[in-house]
């Protein structure tokens, strides 16, 4: 068994496993040529990170040794920019089988034609923590580094939707013509305006001057308007209908 608990990073050739762990321990001096079998890079507090060679040639020879290894953390990484099959193969997942953590890290979800979604539904079927990273932008670096050391994986919850008031609806409202105190002389009025200034009472709205006249709405409110310039109406009044 090993003395060391392994940080195991498999994956096809391509996918930035070079690159991911250089993103979570910066301090390694990370090489970047895929492994002829495996590599190494030690940490303090009894960790070290395991890369193994995504060639199958490779993972057929370390599979009889698999068993001695002591792996803390199994991690699957995987190019989300290329199809799912060919990347999740059963050769992967069984690098990682025993490990007491095991997660799906989808890497490159900044560029185009990324299949997360896919990829997670994947990783659910199997039973896999799932992670989205990239290494280019800094992306779910931090949060997949935490659940490594401390196992606790951050909840991500959807902002609460803001509840926004419903507006009631407008309240009719209609004009009251409210008739001068002191009026000019009715001579100089025509007889539709004469009409409608009988009707000013200062309760009755132009609607209702309309529907007693048989006129529109639209003929009352120019007579009105004639009216308050002549000086007869003195104002309108709001009322609510």
């Amino acid at each position: 068994m090993s003395l060391y608990k392994l940080i195991v990073f498999t994956g096809p050739k391509g996918a930035g496993k070079s690159s991911l762990i250089k993103s979570l321990f910066p301090e390694l001096d990370v090489r970047f040529e895929e492994p002829s079998y495996y590599r190494d890079y030690m940490l303090t507090g009894g960790l070290a990170v395991r890369e193994v060679a995504g060639r199958r040639d490779a993972i057929e020879v370390i599979m009889a040794a698999i068993a001695k290894w002591n792996i803390n953390v199994g991690l699957l990484v995987v190019d989300s920019s290329r199809p799912l099959e060919g990347v999740a193969e059963p050769r992967f997942l069984a690098v990682i089988e025993r490990a007491e953590k095991k997660a799906l890290v989808a890497n490159k979800v900044d560029e185009q034609g990324s299949q997360v979604a896919e990829i997670e539904k994947f990783a659910l079927e199997k039973g896999l923590e799932f992670f989205g990273v990239s290494t280019k932008t800094g992306v779910g670096i931090e949060e997949l580094k935490k659940w490594i050391i401390t196992g606790e994986k951050t909840v991500k919850t959807m902002p609460k939707p803001v509840s926004l008031p419903v507006p009631k609806p407008p309240l009719p409202i209609d004009l009251v013509p409210v008739v001068a105190k002191k009026t000019p002389d009715k001579s100089r009025l025509t007889q539709e305006e004469l009409e409608v200034l009988e009707l000013c009472d200062g309760k009755r709205s132009i609607s209702e001057i309309a529907f007693k006249t048989g006129k529109s709405y639209g003929d009352v409110k120019k007579i009105i308007d004639s009216l308050m310039v002549k000086g007869f109406i003195e104002t309108l009044k709001t009322k609510t209908v």
